[in-house]
């Protein structure tokens, strides 16, 4: 098993997540998004989406983060990560739909637009456009523009975090009567959502958690799990953290004025 990832990305997060909860072993290649590792043919012949994460698990290349962590649980049963009711996998596919459909592109505007762009900036402008240029979805090609150009100024950014806010009430709902959020057993449902979490807590917005008391407390439980450590800690660099801190502490007034 080879996993190709990127510690600082969600969607890798959250496969190396159900990874460490399973217990399954793995070898990885590590990516380099920043200077555009994922548009290297040869990876591309195995992801032609460019992004991050990719599996390959005897013999299959298997791609789109959610469903790897489907393919992971279908194929490793034995630490099961699906809720055995009906009507809470459909709780919890739910919520990943929801996930991939709006917050994951979400995050990936407030994530530049904030953490991201202070070191674009100090980059030639001819090489940034042409990283931006490579990326092959119109949309994300767009969106990606924006931010770097606007930083939290870009029409996107609004609309990103009022999505943040958006799932992260879904999420305090569902919290209401359940431990976990599909279910009283830990599920994919949370290893989809804890990287966004963990991603607005990063840039500075944490306070987008500790106001709903329901997910505050399922944060503070998943960061306890071993999994966490496993998964999250051991790839995470204070110097990666501390230049998502610095950068959300630098914009921070400029957010609170969009959001007002």
């Amino acid at each position: 098993m080879r996993l190709y990832h990127n510690p600082m990305s969600s969607c890798s997060q959250k496969v190396r997540m159900a990874l460490a909860e399973k217990g399954l072993a793995f070898e990885d290649t590590v990516l380099d998004l920043q200077k555009g590792d994922q548009f290297d043919p040869a990876y591309m012949a195995l992801n032609p989406n460019a992004v991050v994460p990719t599996l390959e698990d005897h013999g299959n290349v298997l791609i789109e983060s959610t469903l790897i962590n489907e393919y992971l649980d279908d194929a490793y049963p034995e630490v099961a990560l699906k809720p055995a009711e009906p009507a809470a996998r459909h709780r919890m596919r739910l919520l990943c739909k929801q996930i991939d459909n709006a917050l994951h592109p979400a995050c990936a505007v407030i994530t530049y637009a904030i953490g991201v762009r202070p070191s674009l900036l100090a980059r030639p402008k001819d090489e940034v456009t042409a990283l931006v240029n490579k990326i092959p979805d119109p949309a994300r090609r767009e969106a990606r523009r924006q931010v770097v150009d606007l930083g939290v100024a870009a029409p996107a950014f609004r609309e990103a975090m009022l999505t943040h806010r958006n799932l992260f009430d879904t999420a305090e709902e569902m919290l209401k009567g359940s431990v976990w959020l599909a279910a009283e057993s830990f599920s994919l449902a949370d290893c989809a959502l804890l990287p966004y979490a963990l991603r607005i807590d990063h840039l500075g917005q944490g306070d987008e958690i500790s106001s709903r008391p329901g997910l505050a407390r399922w944060y503070q439980q998943i960061q306890a799990r071993p999994a966490y450590a496993e998964a999250v800690t051991r790839w995470l660099s204070d110097q990666m953290v501390g230049g998502l801190r610095k950068a959300g502490d630098a914009v921070r007034a400029d957010v609170a004025a969009v959001l007002n």
